[in-house]
């Protein structure tokens, strides 16, 4: 019982020391210090908005269609 524990807390210990080494040196594998890219400033061309308002259209009505249910209105096209 005392052997188990003792490699138990063995393995807890080895862990707890390993893992921020670990950590580290991924880290600095993972990301270089210096960066070869290289940035161009973007070229910008404004554009100019205009609110169009929309055309209306005559609605012409070939059948018109009585909607019974409640709400709506009395009369309407169907298409």
């Amino acid at each position: 019982m005392r052997s188990s524990f003792t490699v138990f807390a063995a393995l807890v210990a080895a862990s707890l020391v390993a893992t921020p080494i670990v950590i580290s040196a991924s880290n600095a594998l993972a990301t270089p210090d210096h960066t070869d890219a290289v940035t161009m400033p973007a070229a910008v061309t404004p554009i100019e908005v205009v609110t169009v308002p929309a055309p209306v259209a005559a609605e012409t009505c070939t059948r018109k269609v009585r909607v019974v249910y409640a709400g709506y209105a009395g009369e309407t096209c169907r298409r």
